[in-house]
């Protein structure tokens, strides 16, 4: 089964197109997903730009720590702290901010993956 983990940002497809290209240039998170540029409904009331979200196409829950890990390297690299990522998987939604520690990024992973509570492997072998 492959997810599609959505990703936004404040100022829209400029800073996506950048998040994009360090994405694709990465070879941890080429071979984790393929990126794409989505096009998701606008909100009531807007019209959307047609290119203001990213697709990461996963075929494992497990690949969410190390993409999260991604996102968070190319924020820090921008310098700004107005920069944060929302990242959505189903119904769950998370903010990066660049600022996150291994253990963060674990945690950041679990909240995602409770979208999709049947996919998670249980720790007692059911």
């Amino acid at each position: 089964m492959t997810h599609a983990v959505e990703i936004t940002h404040r100022n829209g497809s400029d800073a996506l197109e950048e998040l994009r290209i360090f994405l694709v240039r990465d070879p941890e998170v080429r071979r984790l997903g393929r990126v794409r540029w989505g096009n998701p409904a606008p909100k009531a009331g807007e019209l959307g730009d047609g290119l203001d979200v990213l697709t990461l196409v996963i075929t494992s829950l497990l690949a969410l720590p190390g993409f999260i890990y991604g996102v968070s390297s190319w924020v820090k690299s921008r310098g700004s702290d107005r920069d944060d990522v929302e990242i959505r998987l189903g119904t769950v939604t998370v903010t990066v901010s660049g600022t996150e520690d291994p253990a963060q990024i674990r945690q950041l992973a679990e909240l995602l993956k409770t979208a999709y509570p049947e996919e998670t492997p249980h720790g007692d072998g059911q």
